[in-house]
């Protein structure tokens, strides 16, 4: 438990300097640190759930797009200023790490598994970043083609 209090209070200060790295307005930077550890609290939270790193990569992914995008609309700002700080914690480093080193050792066993555990990853992440962006784009979309019209009728 503590060790996941731990990795969560990382994960909102790595989020935080990566927002501070890219230049977020001041105002902005606890934002971005919150959507960083919010990702993490629910990848920690399916990772004890499941042992697939799809599945929680995903609806941590998810998360940050949803805290991104309510954020955005928030603050008028767009919503990459919250979602890179809060995905790029959740790359799989370790993984692609031990892949190098297998590769590097011509150990075929250690880059299978790491190798797979990174490309789920990742995909988990573009997936589910790609489907909230998706879905939010076409709901400004329907949102704004309401107000056309109503605009019309007055």
């Amino acid at each position: 438990m503590w060790e996941n209090i731990k990795l969560v209070i990382c994960t909102f200060g790595s989020a935080l300097g990566i927002a501070a790295v890219y230049q977020v307005r001041r105002e902005y930077l606890l934002y971005a640190g919150l959507g960083g550890a919010l990702a993490r609290i629910v990848y920690l939270l399916l990772k004890a759930c499941t042992a697939e790193s799809f599945i929680y990569n995903f609806f941590a992914a998810m998360t940050a797009g949803l805290f991104a995008e309510y954020m955005a609309v928030r603050t008028k700002n767009p919503s990459t200023v919250f979602l890179y700080p809060s995905i790029i914690p959740l790359t799989p480093g370790r993984a692609f790490y031990f892949s190098v080193i297998g590769l590097i050792l011509n150990d075929a066993e250690m880059i299978g598994e790491n190798l797979t555990t990174c490309i789920h990853s990742l995909v988990g992440i573009g997936i589910g970043f790609a489907i909230v962006s998706i879905v939010m784009h076409y709901y400004r979309r329907y949102r704004w083609a309401q107000r056309k019209r109503a605009n019309l009728t007055i």
